[in-house]
């Protein structure tokens, strides 16, 4: 609570002075925030940028180009060919079990029941 003495020692502002310079304050806080912010977000781009530079590199080093619709279109060629591999399997291991079940025929066939 203020005293008689330290009320009088404070200068008297107009009240209209006194909204604008509590608005100014206002205002520089907003400022600094916002201030503080852009930093900050610009710290954050350099940071992606900085990585993105590196992934480039990388798939550069990797699969010889850092073209994303070219790095698309070859993991397209990839799947298409680990499905015709896997078909491939598939049939290979069918094939297999079909002729041991031809094997397990003859043998039960062939044995003294």
């Amino acid at each position: 609570m203020s005293t008689k003495h330290e009320r009088a020692s404070t200068p008297s502002i107009p009240e209209e002075d006194r909204k604008i310079q509590e608005a100014l304050e206002a205002l520089r806080k907003e400022y600094d925030g916002l201030h503080k912010k852009q930093i900050e977000t610009e710290t954050t781009l350099q940071n992606l940028k900085d990585q993105l530079e590196e992934l480039k590199k990388h798939a550069e080093a990797e699969y010889g180009t850092s073209d994303v619709e070219e790095l698309k279109a070859m993991l397209a060629q990839w799947r298409e060919e680990n499905a015709r591999k896997v078909a491939e399997y598939e049939a290979h291991i069918r094939s297999i079990k079909e002729a041991l079940e031809t094997i397990e025929a003859s043998a039960d066939s062939g044995s003294p029941s």
